[in-house]
């Protein structure tokens, strides 16, 4: 009989950190198949069972030679969309052996983890979207309205992005941006939304097919990019459609973990993007009381999970309690502000009483990865050039 019913497979980030605790402290047996070095996650109390790979490519190899022959079949479970798209590229070799997550047809994955093709799907379904456009480094940019956002439709594998986004509020900026593109980079570009803040909806469509969710995060600001500070809730904004949501997973007939995105400006919510994997912010809604992955899981395994609480169980607010402080340092927010919301916040993005190692790890190197992601954010595309020309790869 198996001892490994679920696998994590992904690189060490905060995403996987989430899950290695959330299905380390269910109780469930897990491998977690680590592509890369290691780092906080590697390091919690609940990874018992541990595979290292360079690449995906040796993941692959060594999961269709170990596990060939299992009575029951592993969950796989991704953290990244790298992982997401190599899954979708190998479906037959894999779901002979895994239960995957995943489209009903090999390609859609792959073809919705790319930003113009999911806001194109949003509009088809009737998701309110900004008005976009795809854009190459000479794409004609006549007609765009300022200010614009553009970021990177998709990741190329072993490369790093250029920047993960940019506002542009001329010609001249977008101009600069695009002409030191590289010349195969593809972007989407939209019109600004100036958002008062941002929903973050997660949710699972289950192996029966049905679509369940488990609430919201509505956040006011970001961390390096990620989420810094809101709240938890089962009330998802009246702006947002969850129906609109499930005829969106059902046309490309996805199933697994999922994350939608939106920024709501003038009472609109705006499709920003959908992650067809376990979503960064998973681990805040588990521990508001949402046994979702748990329940996914089961759907997997055939087994019932009516008894579980899929929607959180109560409001919570939340904070990168590492991170989010760069807000003050870049005068975002006041540091009185920031002890009031730290005080205010009972879900931390890496805090775990019962698991601390990682949480020790990373405040370690806080102000280093502080100092590390500003630069990036102002440096990032011109950082990302020098290195192409060194031909050093992600």
């Amino acid at each position: 009989m198996n001892a490994t019913k679920v696998i994590i497979w992904g690189i060490d980030d905060v995403n996987t950190l989430g899950l290695v605790r959330e299905v380390g402290e269910i109780g469930i047996d897990f491998l977690f198949l680590l592509k890369g070095s290691k780092a906080a996650a590697a390091r919690s109390k609940y990874v018992k069972n541990l595979h290292q790979v360079s690449s995906n490519e040796e993941a692959l190899g060594y999961l269709t030679s170990t596990f060939n022959g299992y009575e029951f079949k592993p969950v796989i479970i991704t953290s990244g969309d790298g992982t997401t798209v190599f899954i979708d590229q190998h479906k037959e070799e894999l779901e002979k052996l895994f239960v995957i997550p995943g489209t009903g047809i090999k390609g859609l994955a792959e073809k919705y983890t790319d930003k113009n093709n999911m806001t194109k799907l949003a509009i088809e379904v009737g998701i309110k979207c900004p008005e976009s456009r795809y854009v190459q480094w000479d794409s004609s940019i006549d007609g765009v309205k300022y200010p614009c956002f553009i970021k990177p439709s998709h990741q190329k594998p072993g490369h790093y992005n250029e920047f993960k986004f940019k506002i542009c509020n001329n010609d001249e900026e977008l101009k600069y941006t695009l002409s030191n593109a590289r010349h195969e980079s593809e972007f989407i570009l939209q019109d600004y939304i100036k958002s008062e803040y941002e929903v973050v909806v997660f949710g699972s469509r289950m192996m029966d097919g049905a679509t369940r969710i488990a609430g919201a995060i509505v956040r006011d600001r970001l961390a390096v990019g990620i989420s810094g500070h809101g709240m938890v809730t089962p009330n998802i904004p009246s702006c947002i459609d969850a129906s609109k949501i499930a005829t969106y997973l059902e046309k490309i007939d996805y199933k697994g973990l999922f994350g939608f995105e939106y920024g709501v400006m003038d009472s609109e919510a705006y499709f920003y993007e959908v992650n067809l994997r376990n979503d960064g912010t998973a681990h805040c809604f588990y521990n508001a009381g949402s046994k979702l992955t748990e329940a996914y899981i089961l759907s997997c395994m055939g087994k019932d999970y009516g008894h579980l609480q899929i929607e959180v169980t109560e409001e919570k607010w939340f904070i990168d309690e590492l991170y989010d402080y760069g807000n003050v340092l870049e005068g975002k927010i006041t540091r009185k502000q920031w002890k009031k919301d730290m005080k205010e916040a009972t879900i931390m993005r890496y805090y775990d009483s019962n698991d601390v190692a990682p949480y020790n790890y990373l405040k370690k190197r806080k102000w280093i990865n502080i100092a590390k992601y500003i630069l990036l954010g102002k440096y990032r595309q011109q950082i990302v050039a020098v290195l192409d020309k060194l031909g050093l790869k992600k």
